[in-house]
């Protein structure tokens, strides 16, 4: 089973691009070790895996294949030790069907094929799952010490395995308590694992501190649990025959398998009350941050369906310990698999974007005294642009979010200082991959029309790739003052048309808002493009400014600047009238408005005449 899983994962690894988060893991690993802590320490995890990586490119090389070998080795790792654990509680059917199922899963096949410590955090989780069983079984302090490494290994790969640590070491000592000399030992390996883990999270206390400089809706307790669901199984309704099985697993009456179901459960419970009780704003949630749940559960899952083989077998047959039987219980979810996994199967880039090819795209055409931009800072965009040499300067981006247009400015022209003509037109290729994170107001778009025209633009997959020609040095936008209310909550207080130049080309509009009120619904706003005689021709719609920082966050009483772009249908001629306004994402129905140039339900923001 586990050659079989290994030639699959090392199969086509080589053969998917790299994608941010990978190129973030090389651009850290190619770092010197003290560089590589400071910069970790601001990170959402620990220093660990990219020491790990640090030290094994040097050996391996740098290629996808070798950047990417760690993760299928402690996949494997993980996928024996899941089954081994299924084998102890519901016997040897169970781990074989934990080994297949788990391996083949399509959530489990896309993180063991990336360069990225989820495969690494879920062998060092179940690792010290196995310790842990071990010490029970025979409590030397051989084994404590194995628990106390393996426990620190999975605190320093992730933070969220500080989650999984801290219920066995509960665990670990209700079971001593009782037992002098053990209790010793605990009380020893507590210690351990203080030295060990301890002075990170010392060194790295402002990542708690102050977490995250984006701002993000607060996560719920509902919205968690249905993307550990849907992120686990694929598909509406996979997780249902998932969650059976599991409960299923609770038939057999085992002190391993209660220590299973405490384990998932006060773990599960655990990152919830973290989560929403002291971070609500920590981080962006990702089903694969709690990877080791997975695990657990898959390890249910077959213990379940081993448990309800043996029932069957019992019932019918009169025989024991017949769980292959089981493996019947296992074919609806198998069933409802097929459909996630033959398109994960069917799809030449794993549901990772092309970043190969949108650099190979820009490669072809890109001229000397032209630059690139990538935006945000994207180390697999220039992965791929040192290993195709191209023959162009590729600049960093911004990695946190801007707000103000003149640090916008700032970049632009330090770019074009560096790689720009002296004088006359410059052409600049613009990499945007999750543009809202780190230019939620779309400032960068704007003054790049606003100084120019976008040649084209084409997408690959998430990441966009667009081409600008400018006419530095870079001037701002002037607002045209402008007073209009939104239920008492919002406020327009400035618009900008940049009218389009010729036929086809784009119109920008910028507009400043100010929220003066409480906004507990972030409304949408709409553009519409208007003929004389009122008749709608182009409009655009869209979250203000974006669904990762509703304005409902913003500081109240202070306008900001959010550009957005219509793509206007190439045939229009003549002069057309601008206007804006709000609605409900829910019901539709738009917000109230008052101003001097009020329109129905929107405002009158200006006039353009289109070539």
């Amino acid at each position: 089973m586990l050659w079989a899983l290994s030639a699959l994962y090392l199969y086509s690894s080589s053969a998917l691009p790299l994608w941010f988060d990978e190129g973030w893991s090389w651009h850290l690993a190619r770092m010197p070790i003290p560089e590589m802590l400071q910069a970790t320490a601001a990170d959402r995890s620990p220093f660990l895996y990219y020491l790990f990586l640090h030290f094994w490119i040097r050996i391996a090389g740098e290629s996808e294949w070798a950047l990417r070998w760690p993760s299928a080795a402690f996949g494997l790792l993980a996928t024996a030790l899941a089954g081994r654990l299924a084998a102890r509680g519901w016997g040897r059917p169970a781990g074989i069907f934990t080994m297949a199922l788990m391996g083949l899963s399509p959530f489990w096949l896309y993180y063991v094929q990336e360069a990225r410590m989820y495969a690494m955090l879920a062998a060092g989780t179940l690792a010290a799952l196995w310790s842990l069983e071990a010490a029970i079984q025979r409590p030397t302090g051989r084994r404590f010490f194995a628990w106390t490494l393996s426990a620190a290994g999975t605190a320093l790969t992730h933070y969220f395995g500080l989650f999984p640590v801290a219920i066995m070491a509960i665990a670990l000592g209700i079971w001593s308590a009782r037992r002098p000399e053990t209790r010793r030992r605990w009380g020893w390996s507590m210690l351990g694992l203080a030295a060990l883990v301890g002075p990170w999270l010392v060194f790295a206390r402002e990542r708690f501190v102050s977490p995250e400089e984006f701002l993000r809706p607060p996560m719920t307790a509902t919205g968690m649990l249905s993307a550990l669901a849907h992120g686990f199984w694929p598909g509406e309704w996979t997780w249902i025959p998932a969650l059976l099985l599991a409960l299923a697993a609770l038939l057999r009456r085992d002190a391993s398998v209660r220590r299973w179901a405490l384990l998932t459960l006060g773990t599960l419970v655990l990152v919830m009350a973290v989560l929403l009780g002291i971070f609500p704003r920590f981080a962006l949630f990702h089903p694969r941050y709690v990877i080791f749940l997975w695990a657990f559960w898959v390890i249910g899952i077959s213990g379940g369906a081993a448990r309800l083989g043996e029932i069957l077998a019992e019932r019918l047959w009169g025989a024991r310990r017949s769980g292959w039987i089981g493996a019947l219980f296992l074919f609806p979810l198998l069933a409802v698999l097929i459909g996630p996994w033959w398109s994960w199967l069917h799809d030449p880039h794993r549901g990772r974007d092309p970043y190969r090819e949108a650099v190979a795209h820009v490669a072809q055409q890109i001229r000397p005294g032209e630059a690139a931009l990538a935006l945000r800072a994207n180390w697999a965009v220039l992965y791929y642009w040192e290993r195709l040499n191209v023959p162009a300067p590729l600049l960093m981006g911004p990695a946190s979010p801007v707000w103000d247009e003149r640090q916008v400015m700032e970049w632009l022209e330090e770019a074009r200082r560096r790689t720009g003509p002296a004088e006359g037109p410059w052409r600049l290729w613009l990499f945007g991959w999750q543009q809202e994170v780190v230019d939620p107001l779309r400032l960068f778009d704007g003054l790049l029309l606003e100084n120019g025209f976008e040649v084209g633009g084409q997408p690959f997959g998430g990441l966009w790739v667009a081409y600008y020609e400018t006419w530095p040095p870079f001037h701002g936008r002037a607002l045209v003052p402008l007073r209009a209310d939104f239920e008492g909550r919002l406020e327009l207080r400035g618009v900008h048309l940049r009218a389009p130049r010729w036929p086809g080309d784009l119109l920008g509009v910028t507009m400043a808002w100010a929220r003066v009120g409480p906004v507990p619904q972030p409304p949408r706003m709409f553009v519409h493009v208007l003929d004389p005689a009122g008749r709608l021709v182009a409009q655009r719609d869209g979250p203000l400014p974006n669904d990762l920082v509703p304005i409902s966050t913003w500081p109240p009483d202070r306008a900001f600047p959010v550009f957005v772009r219509v793509v206007l249908p190439p045939d229009l001629h003549g002069r057309h009238i601008i206007r804006v306004g709000l609605y409900d994402p829910e019901s539709g129905a738009r917000w109230r408005v008052q101003g001097a140039r009020k329109e129905g339900d929107g405002v009158i923001v200006g006039e353009v005449e289109i070539p």
